[in-house]
């Protein structure tokens, strides 16, 4: 949750950042791999007293990123309705 306006001012752990960086780390060779699965784990927010962890997994197709999947644990911290 980024929330700014809320005092929230940073995601203590973030899916929308490590996600693309499992695809960015193997699409550019940056991390061994082998098999079809690159996979690592994470620890964010201890800075903000908000530590959490996450684990990427990175499926491949010769290679190559193909699919994205995080796992985690969360809990909601805000929560809202907008009608339009």
């Amino acid at each position: 949750m980024f929330s700014p306006a809320s005092g929230i001012n940073e995601d203590p752990v973030t899916g929308n950042a490590n996600g693309p960086l499992g695809a960015y780390l193997v699409k550019y060779n940056l991390v061994p791999t082998s098999g079809d699965l690159f996979e690592f784990s994470i620890v964010q927010g201890e800075k903000i007293k908000r530590p959490g962890t996450m684990l990427v997994r990175v499926f491949l197709n010769h290679g190559q990123p193909v699919k994205i999947q995080l796992v985690g644990e969360a809990v909601i911290a805000f929560k809202t309705e907008i009608i339009l």
